[in-house]
């Protein structure tokens, strides 16, 4: 009676648990949610597609990194047929395979404990881990659908045969070779699966002619994965990794599996410890069941399918050891080592007889304390995504208007040329995000009588250039709010004197000062908007696009003037930069903020030695000269308030904007005076924020 008692507390306690993570989880993906292509949905995912259109089906099984992954190009392909390659489906997609891996384990669990009353306690479990979000990396990235279907094809491989070998129906054995298959085509490590269903097999003591079949089947696998195949840069050496580090490829490899508690235990160490615990909790299991003569089909599919969990942390160690121990506990390899636990568990309470009583109070404590330890990073699915959803959008809004804004597109992929040509192909076949007309505004002026006399609420705030391809091009900064419609507007358009035309804009960035100054506190009123003619001259404005008409947007408008002579915005190349003199300076002079890890490579003006909240100017004088003037820079963590003004002998503006993004590297813009008389330029800090620093290098 007392059991029973325990047991319905402890079914009470996981189904709550389970079901609060479930839900969170699917709150964090649908507020994560983004319809830009992210990272290797590139090359991937649109460029796959692309190359499909163009009759190229080698793509099909063409290699991604070392992998091979097919059975995700289905997902692929159905997603931009069918639903506008949005992602939406594939998301939805990811979280199904989750539900089909919970399917196969609560399967196993119900054939071994079928009247037993901790049976839902064990199903609430896996839920709660499958579901987790600290291995949100693969929930919310509509690409990883592969890194969850090698698991769930996997486990079905090693069940099915399982099935076979008690059930003899040859059923079964198809459906663990087909699983098998697709394992293999999910990612590179599902083909381990073939070597483990052999050995499998060899314990289940199931036919030759069965045995004879599955190696056949993975000859023909094998042969066809590794045709052409090729090895990806960048990868550590396997065998160099295991010879030279075998005891980096350990930690490694046992971080790996701790990592789902990162965040808990707050340590590499603790979470390393974690690791070794579930590889010796599974040994000790497994020294009893074989002492005990219980290794029968159940049994052996879960520690076969344990087996396939340290294969993979153990491959995955091997070929990333130079990316650090660090790189382990990354989001996207929580899932192998929850489902490692999982496994551990269920071990644990379908043998709870076999071995001493002091292991199932151990096994309970763990079902009660990895959702406790487990809870705190599912409070992270409710923070905001906004911020990065803008980030993308804007990358690709200025790809598509032909501006390649590095400090924006960087963050959706790192390879520019790859980035660009995708984007003109996709444009060209109107595919994914660019399936529809959202990033182009067809009117060329604006007729006046459409303009509303009263304006909005915003403000034009500040430009600031940036190299795109070989030219140099602005990005205009503000915020807007549309009381009338109580409303962020969607789209600004920016025009010349005259109302033509010259950029365009969205809104959707976060600006918590807005939101806390303004009645009503609206969200994510800021907008980066575009001059698209980089001729223009004289002053711009901005309209807001709202649904009570075009409406003027405050602020002084931007001066692009015949003397803004920016001529270039790149890396420093180690030459040393135009000789000024400096007359005024409340910077401090000496070496980098201790903060940035980059050497010293001469004598600076910094403003990052004097506190985040520092705020002042150097003033810096050029003299007459033909060459253009290079200034040396850098800023940190990102350049927002970071300003730089340029005045001629008699103190006229010739130009003033927002420093360009220079984080943590040196980089240098060169202005193109062709100076008869001294030039002064004055660096201003006017962040308050954390982190916020510029340094200048002294020639």
């Amino acid at each position: 009676m007392l059991s029973s008692q325990k047991s319905a507390y402890l079914n009470f306690y996981l189904a709550a648990v389970s079901l609060l993570v479930f839900l969170t989880t699917l709150w964090g993906v649908y507020t994560h949610f983004s319809p830009v292509p992210f990272w290797d949905m590139w090359d991937g995912y649109l460029r796959f597609y692309l190359q499909i259109l163009d009759h190229d089906h080698s793509a099909w099984l063409q290699q991604h990194n070392e992998h091979r992954i097919f059975m995700s190009r289905i997902l692929f392909w159905i997603d931009i047929r069918f639903f506008r390659g949005t992602g939406a489906f594939l998301l939805c997609v990811n979280l199904l395979i989750q539900l089909g891996t919970a399917c196969v384990f609560s399967s196993i669990v119900s054939k071994r404990m079928k009247s037993d009353p901790y049976k839902y306690a064990i199903h609430f479990f896996v839920i709660c881990l499958l579901f987790s979000w600290v291995q949100n990396n693969n929930l919310t990235w509509a690409f990883q659908s592969q890194f969850l279907f090698v698991y769930m094809f996997s486990l079905l491989a090693f069940w099915n045969l399982g099935q076979y070998s008690t059930e003899k129906k040859i059923f079964y054995l198809a459906c663990s070779l087909l699983s098998a298959c697709c394992a293999a085509f999910s990612m590179a490590n599902g083909l381990l699966v073939f070597p483990l269903l052999f050995v499998q097999a060899l314990f289940l003591r199931i036919s030759k002619r069965s045995i004879l079949a599955i190696m056949v089947v993975a000859l023909g696998i094998f042969a066809v994965y590794f045709n052409n195949y090729e090895k990806p840069s960048g990868h550590a050496s396997s065998v160099d990794s295991l010879l030279q580090h075998p005891f980096l490829v350990i930690q490694f490899m046992f971080t790996f599996l701790g990592s789902p508690f990162k965040s808990a235990l707050n340590n590499i160490h603790f979470v390393t410890a974690a690791g070794v615990l579930l590889m010796a909790g599974a040994g000790s299991y497994l020294y009893f069941i074989i002492k005990k003569r219980n290794l029968d089909s159940v049994n052996l599919t879960l520690f076969t399918f344990l087996l396939f969990i340290f294969g993979t942390a153990l491959a995955t160690a091997t070929g990333r050891i130079n990316f650090g121990p660090q790189a382990a506990m990354e989001s996207r390899y929580t899932t192998p080592a929850l489902m490692g636990w999982i496994t551990l568990i269920i071990i644990g309470f379908v043998n709870q007889t076999t071995v001493h009583k002091y292991f199932f109070q151990a096994m309970k404590g763990a079902l009660i304390c990895i959702p406790l330890l487990l809870l705190p990073p599912q409070l992270k699915a409710f923070e905001d995504f906004s911020g990065t959803a803008f980030t993308r959008k804007l990358a690709v809004f200025g790809l598509a208007r032909n501006h390649y804004d590095e400090s924006y597109a960087r963050q959706v992929y790192p390879f520019k040329d790859v980035l660009v040509d995708t984007v003109d192909q996709s444009l060209d076949q109107r595919l994914s995000i660019f399936g529809t007309d959202w990033y182009k505004y067809d009117h060329e002026a604006l007729s006046p009588d459409s303009i509303s006399e009263k304006p909005c609420m915003g403000h034009m705030e500040s430009v600031r250039p940036f190299q795109s391809g070989s030219t140099i091009a602005y990005r205009v900064k503000g915020w807007v709010w549309d009381p009338q419609t109580k409303s962020v507007p969607e789209y600004i358009v920016l025009t010349d004197s005259s109302h033509q035309v010259v950029g365009l804009g969205i809104s959707g960035e976060p600006r918590p000062d807005v939101t806390a100054a303004i009645e009503g506190h609206p969200t994510n009123t800021g907008w980066r908007a575009y001059v698209d003619k980089a001729s223009i001259r004289g002053p711009i404005f901005a309209f807001a696009l709202t649904d009570s008409g075009i409406l003027p947007v405050p602020g002084k408008p931007i001066e692009l003037a015949e003397n803004t002579l920016i001529a270039g915005i790149s890396d420093w190349d180690g030459k040393p930069p135009s000789k000024f003199k400096i007359l005024n300076s409340e910077w401090t002079e000496g070496k980098l903020p201790p903060h940035v890890k980059e050497d010293d490579p001469n004598q600076v003006l910094t403003s990052g030695s004097q506190g985040d909240e520092f705020e002042g100017k150097v003033e810096i004088e050029f003299e007459p000269d033909h060459e253009p003037i290079n200034i040396t820079y850098m800023t940190g963590p990102d350049s927002t308030a970071q300003k730089i003004e340029v005045f001629d002998s008699d103190g006229k503006l010739l130009t003033q904007f927002e420093i360009p993004e220079s984080t943590h590297r040196w980089s240098n813009i060169r202005f193109d005076l062709n100076a008869q008389e001294k030039v002064k330029a004055v660096l201003s800090d006017q962040g308050k924020s954390w982190g916020q620093w510029s340094v200048l290098l002294i020639p």
